[in-house]
């Protein structure tokens, strides 16, 4: 990545210039590294603020309900991609998304593929595509990498309690959600789930709301109060 290049070239040139006044090494490459940080984030701003700009205009094509337009937008961030350390991931992850909600599967597995992992929407999209094409095997192991990756998402045990349900696992879905409220002992949609199983009840998934109907493994609610939030891109994930 070409932003990393230039922070470490960055470093190594503050540090042997400290070196070459005499300056301890301890001190030196300290030094060195805070520059070289420093210029990382500086670029990682740029880039940033020029992702953002086509981030809106997705945002409002999707609004518009013109996904190949959002596409073809979103492709001109590969232009970055060489730049900063995930970009490319987080957009092959969001044309994932928009592929699968044009029910394009082909294309969206083509792009999930090398999406992010951090984005959990389209790992899980990814897995209901297997799931869809009865490839138990690499749906399974594509939530428990989800999982691994986003602990703190109570829909990625939900989705994944729901999926292996469906298979008449009800016992791995029942310690899937067990597993959720370890890590998020407060959430009520999952301990509503794990209830649910328990006494011998179908998952209710419709409690995680628009989150959960972007899935597409349900029929939706006559009226959907907002667009889902599967277009959104998070600043924290792609610029950690």
């Amino acid at each position: 990545m070409i932003n990393i290049a230039a922070s470490l070239c960055l470093a190594i040139l503050i540090s042997a210039i400290f070196m070459l006044l005499s300056v301890s090494g301890f001190i030196a490459i300290p030094f060195g590294l805070v520059g070289g940080f420093v210029l990382f984030f500086f670029l990682g701003r740029k880039i940033q603020e020029k992702m953002e700009i086509l981030m809106a205009q997705m945002q409002k094509d999707v609004a518009e309900n013109k996904f190949d337009r959002a596409i073809e937008t979103l492709k001109r961030g590969f232009a970055f991609s060489k730049r900063h350390i995930f970009v490319a991931a987080q957009l092959n992850s969001q044309i994932g998304v928009l592929y699968y909600l044009k029910k394009d599967h082909d294309k969206s597995m083509e792009y999930l593929k090398k999406g992010f992992l951090k984005h959990y929407v389209g790992q899980g999209m990814l897995a209901c595509i297997y799931y869809k094409r009865k490839d138990m095997e690499n749906m399974k192991s594509t939530m428990e990498d989800t999982i691994k990756g986003n602990r703190k998402e109570a829909m990625v045990y939900g989705l994944y309690a729901y999926l292996v349900y469906q298979l008449k696992e009800k016992d791995k879905a029942i310690e899937i959600l067990q597993n959720g409220l370890k890590k998020l002992p407060k959430d009520t949609r999952l301990q509503a789930n794990l209830t649910q199983l328990q006494n011998n009840k179908k998952m209710k998934m419709k409690v995680f709301g628009d989150a959960w109907v972007q899935f597409m493994l349900e029929r939706p609610p006559r009226v959907m109060q907002n667009q889902p939030p599967h277009a959104r891109m998070s600043k924290r994930a792609m610029f950690r």
